[in-house]
């Protein structure tokens, strides 16, 4: 009766070892997946870090892109406005080199910086009266006209007409021409767009890697 009841215990103590490898087996098996999981999610919330990170950038450069598209407005004529062309040495600034472009009724002011010049006109658009300044003049002398006539207006300087010494102004509604066009991105959506596919795909070869390889040394 003695060995029998001692038996009972030894097996009955076997058992209670034999539970045991399966309980550290369900608790190590336990630790990969929570690693993988709080890796995922580190992953994706890197993700996010960056897309807002973008985002903040872009609404900076918003701010910068406005002001400089309100500095071109303002160096632009528009009607009713005033544009300064001076005659310095032998050019029109602008207007020699580039084409002054002028919205109707704007008043162009015309400044002798340099002395020996005039405004001799060669060319003016249907309807147009404007007649320029023949007389030569010195620096300090100021000269101003009104184009309301839209067309082009070619002009030049007869003391400097062999130097090189001509202008042009183009009077005329802004911003032609060209055909309709798409929408414009922004710089920072494109480069939100651009930190988003590279997190995305950070995160799903970690999660690719983690999930094939995560619990390899843990089962060796």
């Amino acid at each position: 009766m003695l060995r029998r009841n001692s038996t009972r215990e030894r097996g009955g103590r076997r058992g209670a070892r034999s539970d045991s490898p399966d309980d550290a087996t369900a608790t190590s098996s336990d630790g990969p997946s929570t690693t993988r999981r709080a890796l995922l999610a580190g992953s994706v919330g890197i993700a996010g870090a960056e897309v807002a990170g973008a985002q903040t950038d872009g609404n900076e450069t918003d701010g910068n892109e406005t002001g400089a598209q309100t500095d071109g407005n303002e160096t632009g004529a528009t009607g009713g406005e005033s544009v300064t062309v001076e005659l310095v040495d032998y050019a029109y600034e602008p207007g020699t080199t580039t084409p002054l472009s002028i919205e109707p009724g704007t008043t162009v002011q015309f400044v002798w910086v340099t002395d020996s010049h005039n405004i001799n006109v060669d060319s003016t658009p249907d309807g147009a009266e404007w007649e320029g300044h023949e007389p030569v003049e010195d620096a300090p002398f100021e000269y101003e006209y009104t184009f309301d006539a839209e067309g082009t207006y070619e002009f030049h300087c007869d003391p400097h007409l062999n130097l090189g010494m001509e202008g042009t102004i183009e009077v005329g509604a802004t911003g032609g021409g060209g055909g309709p066009t798409g929408p414009s991105v922004p710089g920072w959506a494109l480069t939100a767009g651009i930190l988003t596919m590279g997190a995305l795909a950070i995160a799903v070869g970690l999660g690719y890697f983690f999930l094939k390889y995560g619990g390899y040394e843990e089962e060796q």
